[in-house]
């Protein structure tokens, strides 16, 4: 089965950061072992929403934060890695780094 590389992105999760209400927006690679793209896209998002379900931050309400993939390709096993993490950001804060 090939695996895939795939970039899943979060946004609109609320956490209290000194005393207040904060929306951050996140990123993540992950690897999956999958038979077709579509099937790594389900895989990826997934793995992301059982491990945020672990840490409490997907809820039911209407306001819920929202996944997407925003990337998706084919990874050598040579490519994989297992210390890939969240990278938390405020909304927007990535773009403006760039854009300088």
């Amino acid at each position: 089965m090939p695996g895939f590389k795939a970039t899943v992105v979060g946004e609109n999760f609320e956490f209290e950061i000194d005393g207040e209400s904060q929306f951050l927006d996140f990123y993540r690679t992950v690897y999956v072992d999958a038979a077709d793209e579509r099937a790594a896209r389900d895989s990826a998002l997934a793995l992301i929403r059982e491990e945020l379900a672990r840490q409490s931050l997907l809820s039911e309400d209407a306001a819920a934060p929202s996944l997407s993939v925003e990337f998706i390709g084919q990874a050598d096993v040579l490519d994989y890695s297992t210390d890939e993490d969240f990278i938390w950001h405020f909304p927007d804060e990535l773009d403006d780094e760039w854009e300088e």
